[in-house]
């Protein structure tokens, strides 16, 4: 029950808080009585215990912060980095055409297919019939091909 004549931490933890049987506590009294060393043991910790005591009422007394509130700093910091990024992309999209009307990676407005060049100058008709798909099955059914 002792190491080296001595009781550990953890039989001075039990005792002091009141969990050690009957039996084990008449046997740490008893070495108590006759070990100084112990007996410092068990005062430091009914002293820790003591100063530790006031601690939860302090925590409760502590303002609660809510994970609900608005960083208003972030926000900002990522809405200016939104904007940046726009404003960069609507100044430099006019200078990715070349002076010939060219566009990077190869295509210019005259080297489209029929049907691309037809689906750009139409785009309204397309996005109209996109939203109204009954009118596109009553051309079908009346002949007229897509």
């Amino acid at each position: 029950m002792t190491t080296r004549n001595h009781l550990t931490s953890a039989q001075i933890d039990h005792y002091r808080s009141g969990l050690a049987s009957a039996e084990q506590a008449a046997h740490i009294e008893a070495h108590l009585k006759n070990c100084p060393q112990c007996q410092q043991e068990l005062q430091f910790g009914q002293q820790l215990s003591q100063l530790l005591a006031p601690l939860p009422q302090l925590a409760a007394r502590l303002p609660r912060r809510s994970s609900r509130t608005v960083r208003w700093p972030r926000v900002f910091a990522a809405g200016m980095a939104t904007a940046s990024l726009a404003l960069a992309v609507f100044v430099s999209v006019p200078h990715l055409a070349g002076s010939n009307g060219a566009y990077p990676g190869g295509f210019d407005s005259q080297s489209l297919s029929p049907q691309v060049a037809d689906a750009v100058q139409n785009i309204e008709f397309y996005q109209w019939l996109s939203n109204h798909p009954q009118m596109l099955q009553q051309g079908l059914q009346n002949g007229n091909p897509a």
